[in-house]
């Protein structure tokens, strides 16, 4: 029995250091050789053909052959009907310019119809005043360190007639004639300066991470609202767009990320595709962002601070490959902009329905923009270093030779360090999220924990 486990003992050993002499006596892989393995990863991961569908005819609507490349980048002069009237119009392959720019157009009259019927409805639903539940400073001014905000602590009912006096004088307000009508001046002057103080605090927190590139800051989490369906009305003029745009983003995404991109793979229909090329409100957005540094008027759709400018500031090969980027990057944002959302809204009065939700919003974060990220972004690369095509479907289409100092390469190389930068700020904006959310489900665990004295 030992002399047999010692066999076995000595020839295990003898194929491990077999293994490792191969290791080390192979020479080093080229740069071929990785990319021939890059190629094979991104083809068994669907986002091109492999080299035996490409054999088999099965060009997973890759435009590779000389007649599709002469078609895909021929410029024409066209004309497009517009009403019964006739437009001039340039297309590229069958990418119309003028098309493209009319639905910049539509997306900016949708944006802000859509930004005035969200205030609207906001309105109606979320804004329901009531004096009794609010609470005044006993502090004036109130003090707001960095951080979570602490709420004011004298309820509006039981507050002195020398409090409500000295807080409406401190908000400059004339003391109205009777009790009842000083403590609701009070209760609303309470709620805007609560309002007043989280914008302040929100917009300096942006200034100094985005603009200022400070480290270690307190991230800022506003206050229990004094009364939560009133969450609209305790909210400041200048945060409700940016709720109001983060919603009506996160539909946008829901449509462009997940809705057409499935009804194209189910479908194989283009016109789900152009749709998504020509509906996204993101180009919109970009535009309205320059003209907002311009003139400083902000008709944006996200409403983002101007500090987190830095962060945002032809034809295609493949409509199954364009369509994974889109829905990569739109799925994940319907679940940042929900969160954006509800960390203003009553549900930050659920801590654990909270966490669990940015706990969700990190895993998609991750496997949208990390995980799902990772292959496009080689695909990418992959296509600017070769011009078009990897090596395996040259036998079936048109190639050319590897430029890693490219012009095309240069770009894509700075268009994917840009959008990974983004994501990895997504990433460090709710990591810190999810650790408030946390806080907030401990410190609520705590509160519901019995005491027993002794």
């Amino acid at each position: 029995m030992s002399s047999h486990a010692g066999t076995c003992t000595f020839a295990a050993a003898a194929a491990a250091a077999a293994l490792f002499v191969g290791l080390v006596a192979a020479p080093p892989p080229t740069i071929s050789d990785v990319i021939h393995s890059v190629d094979h990863g991104i083809a068994a991961l669907g986002l091109w053909p492999s080299a035996e569908m490409a054999a088999a005819g099965n060009l997973v609507d890759w435009c590779v052959t000389s007649e599709c490349f002469d078609a895909a980048f021929r410029v024409a002069a066209s004309e497009i009907s517009l009403g019964g009237m006739t437009a001039p119009d340039v297309v590229i392959g069958d990418f119309s310019v003028l098309r493209f720019l009319l639905s910049v157009v539509v997306a900016g009259v949708v944006t802000n119809a859509a930004m005035r019927i969200a205030d609207t409805i906001a309105r109606l639903l979320f804004t329901h005043f009531d004096a009794a539940k609010c609470s005044l400073p006993s502090v004036l001014p109130w003090p707001d360190p960095p951080g979570n905000s602490a709420p004011f602590d004298v309820p509006v009912p039981e507050a002195s007639a020398e409090q409500l006096g000295k807080f409406l004088a401190f908000r400059g307000v004339a003391l109205p004639a009777t009790e009842a009508a000083r403590r609701e001046a009070a209760a609303r002057e309470a709620v805007s300066y609560m309002a007043e103080l989280f914008d302040r605090k929100h917009n300096e927190w942006c200034y100094r991470h985005y603009a200022l590139k400070e480290k270690g800051l307190s991230f800022p989490y506003r206050a229990p609202f004094m009364n939560a369906w009133d969450f609209y009305g305790e909210t400041s003029a200048h945060l409700r767009p940016v709720g109001n745009g983060q919603v009506i983003f996160a539909l946008h995404h829901t449509v462009e990320g997940l809705l057409l991109p499935l009804l194209y793979f189910s479908s194989g229909d283009a016109s789900f595709f152009y749709l998504a090329l020509y509906a996204d409100m993101g180009a919109y957005d970009i535009l309205a962002l320059l003209w907002r540094r311009a003139t400083g008027a902000d008709h944006t759709l996200t409403r983002h601070h101007p500090s987190v400018d830095a962060v945002l500031a032809g034809p295609l090969l493949s409509k199954t490959f364009m369509l994974h980027v889109v829905a990569s990057a739109h799925l994940s944002g319907v679940f940042i902009l929900a969160a954006i959302v509800l960390h203003q809204t009553p549900a930050q009065a659920w801590p654990r329905f909270l966490y669990r939700f940015q706990a969700a919003v990190l895993a998609a974060i991750y496997a949208c923009r990390v995980v799902w990220w990772a292959p496009i972004a080689a695909a990418s690369l992959r296509l600017a270093y070769t011009g078009f095509l990897p090596p395996l479907l040259t036998p079936h289409g048109v190639a050319s030779e590897p430029r890693l100092l490219s012009p095309c390469f240069a770009a894509m190389l700075l268009l994917i360090a840009f959008y990974t930068y983004f994501n990895a700020d997504q990433i460090v904006y709710n990591r810190k999220l999810l650790r408030k959310a946390g806080e907030r489900l401990r410190l609520a665990t705590e509160k519901e924990r019995p005491s027993y004295s002794c």
